[in-house]
């Protein structure tokens, strides 16, 4: 994970060495996993498997000094009416059905506690820029501080953010158009706060205003806070000569955010937003979406320490986000989902992905991981009821093999029949546009592209 600067990437290993063969081998592994219910049932199996074969002996034995004739047969109908199979599938068999639906809708299950954990979550944490926005950032405004005019500002803002994936550097090289691939010497990137370079021998720095007022050596210009006060995103542009200008770049709200934080605040969910963004633009948003907390201007640090306090607090925190500075903060999470149109990086470190690039079926998602939870704690019950109930009369004499036989696959059948409830009522997958973009597993890399810089902002 680099976070400091460009990249010059060659290709060196193919097949099954590549990336993309690692992260099958990774989701293998996820496949694999067992949530802790899961493994509370298999260690409970055994014990019962063990007590089974005692009280089976022990059976024989008494049988065998009452009635010889009684004793195989009895021994074999506790054997057979006790078979922990119904024990044992009461949990893996409501997993595979809901994990089966959720992939239906779009959210994708990569890691084996994650259905297990959402449904104990009471703090949903949701990123701003590509996750509650759509991340298509544009230029709204460019207002010039200086003697350049805007479109050569517009150039020298392109030239220092060529070959970002940032969604504010794509804004800025898209109003700027061709011709901005000139060289940047000594370009260097400062997570959560912008991007600095050194063109035609002047030092220039971008990004937040408090980032670039340290090159400026200037108060900041009315101009500048009359733009963070309208609520969108600032950027601004400082060398070493003063400040340059600043471009005011903006993001719509996904269509479907609002609808899903009132259902997740329905559900009884504590929703944040952590945004790097300045505040006046993350309240902006928050009060479109209906978001009562707010933490604005906060770095990839200051994300995960928000979320160590949360949890410090009792809170099961479920994190939402998409970007490479949201890595950390969504390894931090107990739970985390990443959105499918998100970088590489923070699906790696996710949880879940959100394959369908919408938020509407995250809350479908919370349901079913809930209804999960309820039908494994049924099919447990139900196990254990019919062991409590069938032992006693099988040791009594009161089954036969065949009737043992019957009442085993009747227990059986009706914890499959209970979990495949949780495969009903399938919604069908919303995006964004017909031609929405699924997540790749890895990015393919070309000896001849040019150097991609990673550029990190809050």
């Amino acid at each position: 994970m680099n976070l400091s600067g460009p990249l010059v990437v060659r290709v060196e290993k193919v097949g099954e060495d590549t990336v993309l063969a690692a992260v099958a081998r990774l989701l293998d592994r996820a496949l694999a996993e067992k949530p802790r219910v899961a493994q509370m049932a298999d260690r409970a199996a055994r014990w019962f498997v063990f007590g089974v074969l005692l009280v089976a002996a022990v059976a024989a034995v008494v049988w065998h000094a009452i009635d010889p004739s009684r004793a195989l047969w009895v021994a074999v109908a506790v054997l057979v009416v006790t078979c922990p199979c119904a024990l044992s599938l009461a949990t893996p068999v409501a997993l595979t059905a809901a994990t089966s639906r959720l992939t239906r809708l779009g959210l994708l299950a990569i890691r084996g506690h994650a259905l297990e954990t959402l449904a104990r979550a009471t703090d949903f944490v949701f990123d701003k820029t590509g996750t509650l926005t759509r991340g298509r950032m544009a230029l709204l405004d460019t207002v010039t501080l200086g003697e350049r005019s805007a479109e050569e500002c517009l150039r020298l803002a392109a030239r220092l953010e060529q070959g970002s994936e940032h969604a504010l550097a794509k804004a800025l090289c898209a109003a700027a158009g061709e011709g901005t691939n000139a060289a940047v010497e000594e370009l260097r990137h400062e997570p959560g706060g912008g991007v600095e370079g050194i063109i035609d021998g002047v030092r220039y720095r971008l990004g937040r205003p408090p980032y670039a007022a340290v090159l400026a050596r200037g108060p900041m210009p009315d101009a500048v806070a009359s733009l963070i006060a309208r609520g969108d995103t600032i950027i601004t542009l400082a060398s070493t000569e003063g400040w340059q200008a600043a471009f005011a770049v903006g993001d719509e709200l996904r269509p479907e955010a609002a609808a899903m934080i009132r259902e997740l605040r329905a559900l009884g969910k504590r929703v944040h937003l952590l945004s790097g963004d300045a505040p006046e633009a993350a309240r902006r948003v928050a009060s479109l979406a209906g978001i009562a907390t707010v933490e604005a201007g906060v770095s990839p640090a200051g994300k995960v320490a928000y979320v160590r306090a949360l949890q410090r607090r009792g809170a099961v925190v479920a994190m939402v986000g998409d970007g490479v500075n949201d890595a950390p903060v969504l390894a931090q999470a107990q739970v985390s989902i990443a959105m499918g149109e998100g970088t590489e990086v923070a699906q790696a470190s996710a949880d879940m992905v959100l394959m369908a690039g919408s938020l509407a079926n995250l809350t479908e998602g919370v349901r079913v991981s809930r209804r999960t939870r309820n039908v494994i704690r049924e099919n447990l019950v139900w196990a254990l009821a019919y062991n409590l109930v069938a032992l006693p009369l099988a040791v009594l004499g009161h089954v036969t093999p065949w009737l043992a036989a019957i009442g085993m696959s009747a227990s059986s059948l009706l914890v499959v029949l209970n979990a495949l409830r949780l495969t009903g009522g399938e919604r069908p997958v919303e995006r964004d546009e017909p031609g929405s973009r699924r997540p790749t597993a890895s990015a393919t890399v070309t000896p001849s592209d040019r150097p991609s810089p990673v550029t990190v902002r809050g």
